[in-house]
């Protein structure tokens, strides 16, 4: 449609999705005629850029009625379409996103790409491609024989013989893979491609439970709840408030977070409230819905494509209150937000590994300012930093000392595995703590068992030679996994856990032709394995990242395991966070000191809290809890406050620590990573950039005064996924100068072909 000179022109501004950041800023477009009614702040469109020949994905971030004096009317070009009908952001989130640019090395296109669900983009159609496996038997036998080399397509066959089909959507959020793996499977005939309708009702996530009476508040929770109180009726935009409550397990963390949910919806305003992974919230949404009936929404990564977006449009549409979920939920697009709760606020699982390198934390202050609300997180063991801005400022620090009801914490023993294996006990388990589980099952009660590494055994050795079975694409060992397709469980096949290529396990060395292989440290199948060769009449369930990879695998385990259908629960720490099952009398921690020898500087701490949440898990019904640690490092200073269950000890000791090092709060950490396919050219690009950080710090002298700048070095994983790995660590007192360095040398080095640079501050892993 031609415009006509004499009628008022409608202009808008937008941010490119996919863009670069050197051209990562504001774009002008005209609107034509046809969209002038339905184009606002936050539609997602379609404009034409450049000389490509499709449009792009653009966000509106602005509408004019002028164009910038520089620009004109003539050759500005005009939107080509909408993307969807209604606003796929709001204004809210666009600055938000404006925001994280300025903070992670991202654009602001990727920041609304994190932020917006990209089935929200994708579902003008009822349709979704799905995929199914040609021949169930067939597949299975596939498995059996052991020819699939592709850890990622076993892990896609896997998951269609549990559900028969899947969208290919959910397929890949599910597995971590991309769309190539089901293609690759397809054009094998193992998967037939097809399109699946989708219904737009709601997804039954959580069965509403029955109304259950709210508990009596004890004196604790009382206070709790009130200062939580006076601080939203005091809270001001820009202004932060928050509060860490700091409760011991079992202490009801969670009713306070409902009792002040209940006091911001009386208030007409919403609730945001983030756990750390998916495996806790069927729990945690159970009790919502019980109290708030359907009033809450849930966004996670394994609903279904039809799910998310009609979630994703009735929160939009404030049409639910309280919103619950794991990390990207922190992104759902409320407008009045008056309480945000960050449930296990310690949990690495809120850092985003993958670009924009956000930090869900970081982002709920960011939201609590923005709409003057409390901000809220709970933990039995926060963060070291966490709880000194509790006791020092600017956060204020409201305690749960003690457990609900006449509970009290579990009695914990530290078992010394050096004597155990003096006495001639050479297996997994401690005499005690097999005597312990002996004792429970008899009584019909339940036991945890946490082992935090999944597999059968950690690697594969040769006991003549030493040789060791490594990835040929990674600078890592492989990991030993049974096959559960194969009734001998038999033969074991070696994982790479980071780039999911499978191998055979050698019958003779291929080193020095001996026959002496043999597997080296336990997994998570290992134990299940030898509980079951110690208890042959227990039923025991394994929850780990391999047996959880289905969209309601979590939840189909933990109910089983709370209807009492299994003795035994096995996993990794994913078994240790927020579950409360009244029927677990006994907690064991195998292997503690593997915790503590990770090689990063927060290693004390994670050990601490996954010692201290596994512990917790025993005891929260009527019968007291006992808790086994086994160890050889009994003695560690770790570990004795972890069976004390004493944060503050742990505390004292850490902060310590940390101030002496430099390590946060007290400083931060910057690290730039290089990555690419050549060695000679990763390292080149890493050194360039070394020396603009250098030159950087020599031009503006005073501003950099106590920065550190280590020299390039090849990563502690040198390799991964057959790309070299170099990184540079830069360390001043303060984030934000840190922040500008990184960046702005960043943007100067000249990329080599093939060679990607990711920053992250303060990363939460530097292997």
């Amino acid at each position: 449609m031609k415009r006509n000179d004499n009628e008022m022109t409608r202009f808008c501004r937008v941010i490119l999705a996919d863009a670069p950041r050197a051209i990562d800023r504001s774009w002008s477009y005209a609107i034509p005629d046809s969209l002038v009614q339905s184009i606002h702040v936050g539609s997602a469109v379609l404009v034409p850029f450049g000389g490509r020949k499709n449009p792009v994905r653009a966000f509106v971030t602005h509408l004019v009625n002028e164009l910038p004096e520089k620009l004109s009317r003539k050759t500005v070009k005009e939107v080509h379409s909408l993307i969807s009908s209604r606003p796929a952001v709001t204004a809210e989130q666009l600055a938000l996103a404006f925001e994280m640019k300025r903070r992670y090395y991202c654009t602001v296109g990727d920041a609304l790409n994190a932020m917006v669900p990209p089935a929200v983009l994708a579902m003008k159609d009822r349709s979704v491609m799905a995929a199914r496996l040609n021949n169930p038997d067939d597949a299975a036998e596939l498995l059996d024989s052991g020819e699939l080399k592709s850890m990622k397509q076993v892990r896609v066959i896997e998951l269609l013989l549990e559900h028969e089909s899947a969208s290919c959507m959910e397929i890949r959020q599910a597995v971590g893979i991309s769309q190539s793996v089901i293609q690759a499977l397809a054009r094998k005939d193992i998967v037939e491609l097809f399109q699946q309708k989708t219904s737009r009702e709601m997804p039954e996530e959580a069965d509403p439970s029955a109304p259950v009476a709210p508990p009596v508040l004890t004196q604790a929770q009382r206070r709790a709840v009130e200062a939580i109180e006076r601080a939203a009726l005091s809270a001001a935009p820009q202004e932060l408030k928050e509060m860490l409550l700091f409760g011991v397990t079992g202490s009801g963390k969670t009713e306070v977070y409902l009792r002040a949910a209940e006091r911001t919806l009386a208030r007409g305003r919403q609730v945001l409230i983030l756990v750390p992974e998916i495996s806790l919230t069927p729990q945690m949404t159970r009790r919502l819905t019980s109290r708030f009936g359907d009033r809450v929404a849930i966004l996670h990564s394994r609903l279904t494509p039809a799910g998310r977006y009609e979630t994703w449009q009735r929160v939009l549409a404030q049409q639910i209150p309280i919103v619950v979920g794991a990390r990207s939920a922190i992104f759902a697009p409320l407008e009045n937000i008056g309480l945000i709760v960050v449930d296990e606020e310690q949990e690495s699982s809120y850092k985003a590994e993958m670009k924009p390198r956000y930090y869900a934390p970081d982002i709920a202050r960011l939201r609590s300012m923005m709409n003057g609300a409390v901000l809220v997180l709970g933990s039995a063991t926060p963060q070291v930093s966490t709880f000194r801005r509790a006791l020092n400022g600017p956060a204020e620090l409201l305690r749960l000392p003690d457990r609900i009801g006449d509970r009290g914490l579990p009695e914990v023993e530290v078992i010394d595995m050096r004597r155990e294996y003096a006495a001639g006990n050479l297996s997994l388990f401690s005499r005690r703590f097999q005597d312990l589980l002996a004792r429970a099952l008899d009584h019909g009660e339940q036991a945890m068992i946490l082992l935090n590494r999944r597999g059968f055994s950690r690697t594969v050795i040769c006991r003549a030679c030493g040789w060791q079975m490594r990835c040929p694409f990674c600078d890592i060992s492989l990991t030993a996994h049974l096959n559960p397709y194969s009734p001998e469980q038999i033969p074991r096949r070696m994982v790479c856990h980071l780039c999911d290529r499978i191998s055979p396990v050698p019958q003779l060395c291929p080193e020095c032709g001996s026959d002496e292989i043999a597997s080296l440290g336990a997994g998570t199948q290992q134990v299940e394995e030898a509980l079951s060769a110690l208890l042959p009449h227990a039923s025991i369930l394994r929850m780990d990242q391999d047996t959880t990879r289905g969209r309601f695998s979590h939840r189909e385990l933990l109910d089983a395991f709370e209807r009492k259908e299994a003795d035994i629960l096995v996993g990794t720490q994913m078994i240790a966070k927020g579950h409360d099952f009244h029927n677990v009398t006994l907690s064991a921690i195998l292997s503690a000191d593997q915790l503590l020898g990770t090689g990063e500087f927060r290693a004390s701490e994670q050990a601490f809290q996954l010692m201290t949440q596994a512990a917790g898990r025993s005891g929260r019904g009527r019968k007291k809890g006992r808790v086994i640690i086994q160890a050889v490092q009994p003695d560690h200073f770790v570990v004795k406050a972890a069976a004390n269950q004493d944060y503050e000890r742990f505390y004292r000791e850490e902060i310590i620590f940390r101030e002496r090092m430099g390590y946060l709060p007290f400083g931060h950490i910057g690290m730039a990573e290089f990555k690419g396919f050549d060695s000679r050219q990763t390292e080149d690009t890493a050194n360039v950039f070394h020396a603009k950080v250098a030159a950087l710090i020599g031009q503006y002298g005073g501003t950099f005064a106590d920065t550190i700048l280590s020299a390039v070095s090849p990563a502690p994983i040198s390799k991964i996924r057959n790309r070299y790995r170099y990184r540079v660590i830069v360390r001043d007192p303060s984030a934000e100068p840190l922040t500008r360095l990184m960046f702005l040398a960043a943007d100067q080095t000249k990329r080599r072909d093939n060679v990607t640079i990711t920053l992250d501050i303060d990363p939460w892993s530097t292997l």
